[in-house]
């Protein structure tokens, strides 16, 4: 006798039901399943058929984050997800989502439309939105993907497509494929703003590392006419810039290996409107106080200057040329050296370590150089040689 084939009626009923979730009580609505066989000949409609498994699982979304299963269920599906991950009594980070997904062989859990307060030692919060995120249960790693913002307690801001929070050693991790941006009030009447390729921020440490492509810009937003000849921007491009908020402190390399070679793009390059210097290396001390702009500036290793005339209108050029083409006549200053300390409370440069100015054919050069920027003088110390120029 051929053997009849079944199929199982599927009746279900919700139920609210508790259960633990990394040693938490959760409770969510789930559905109690009846199955009613039948046989197939019994002429039964198309919504008698047996259904497939995807019949549970959600809508197809897009996904941003990496490694989540696909083409299974997850163990549980929880709305309104929220989760708090501590290190004995210590909160670490909370993680809250409009919905999520666990897989329990997978150890990960996966979230969507969220927001994760990161906690330093002394309690301050950080806030993280973004898309998507992807919790690691073993090493209580967070990752978040797409339109990833964070705000940190003072109100600075990152925004980048990609994060990642390793919560034993409280850092935020952007590798250099993603592009990042930050913006922040330093101190009063100071704007600091930066884009870079990839990001290490120990948040406790306060410590920023840009790792590639590094451009930071130090801005006034408000006029001050006490402060005689401090520009409106200062702009510095490295490959890689380590900035210390704690201590206002920016610090401008490049890679080794391309300092070595005959590339245009060795340099550090700062930018003011009426200023242009490259050197291999270059800090930045911003300082303190609604006065300044900027406190210090020290710019080392095979260091050039050159005077420009303001720009008439719009941002100045990342690289600008000279005011006059070559062979003309100009009154505009460049310069020479080792090391050069701008200091602009005073709004001088001083040049050492084989300093020379050259300024309109005459050459001066000495063991200290002093270039008040608001006038043409030059302040020389122990000069040993002078040339002047052609006159006509």
């Amino acid at each position: 006798m051929a053997r009849q084939k079944r199929y199982y009626r599927i009746l279900a009923r919700k139920w609210v039901r508790p259960f633990m979730l990394f040693g938490i009580v959760v409770f969510t609505i789930t559905e109690i399943v009846a199955l009613s066989p039948s046989n197939l000949e019994e002429g039964s409609s198309s919504s008698d058929a047996a259904l497939d498994p995807e019949y549970f699982q959600d809508e197809p979304e897009t996904t941003l984050a990496s490694g989540i299963p696909t083409g299974i269920i997850p163990d549980y599906k929880i709305e309104d997800f929220n989760y708090v991950s501590s290190q004995g009594s210590e909160k670490q980070w909370k993680l809250i989502a409009d919905k999520a997904n666990v897989f329990n062989k997978q150890n990960i859990v996966h979230s969507r439309n969220i927001q994760a307060l990161l906690y330093d030692p002394q309690g301050a919060v950080t806030v993280v939105t973004g898309k998507e995120a992807k919790y690691f249960v073993n090493s209580k790693d967070l990752e978040v993907f797409g339109n990833v913002k964070t705000t940190f307690p003072d109100g600075f801001e990152l925004e980048s497509d990609y994060l990642k929070y390793r919560p034993q050693a409280r850092k935020i991790e952007i590798p250099p494929k993603y592009a990042v941006k930050g913006a922040g009030q330093e101190t009063q009447g100071q704007l600091i703003r930066f884009t870079s390729r990839g990001l290490d921020f120990s948040v406790g440490e306060g410590l920023i590392v840009l790792l590639e492509s590094a451009r930071v810009s130090l801005e006034k937003r408000t006029p001050d006419s006490e402060t005689k000849g401090i520009p409106e921007r200062t702009t510095i491009d490295s490959d890689r810039c380590l900035i210390d908020r704690k201590r206002q402190f920016a610090h401008f390399t490049m890679h080794a290996e391309r300092v070595g070679k005959n590339s245009k793009g060795r340099f550090v390059h700062i930018t003011q409107p009426t200023l242009y210097s490259k050197s291999r290396r270059a800090d930045l001390n911003y300082g303190e106080g609604a006065k300044k702009l900027l406190k210090y500036i020290v710019a080392s290793d095979d260091v050039f200057i050159q005077e420009l005339e303001p720009a008439p209108s719009g941002p100045h050029p990342h690289s600008p040329k000279p005011a006059k083409k070559p062979g003309e006549k100009s009154s505009l200053r460049y310069a020479t050296a080792g090391k050069a300390e701008f200091d602009t409370k005073q709004d001088i440069i001083e040049l050492t370590q084989f300093p020379q100015v050259y300024q309109d054919g005459d050459t001066v050069t000495g063991d200290v150089i002093l270039l008040h920027r608001n006038t043409d003088v030059v302040e020389v110390e122990q000069s040993n040689a002078f040339s002047e120029g052609t006159k006509e």
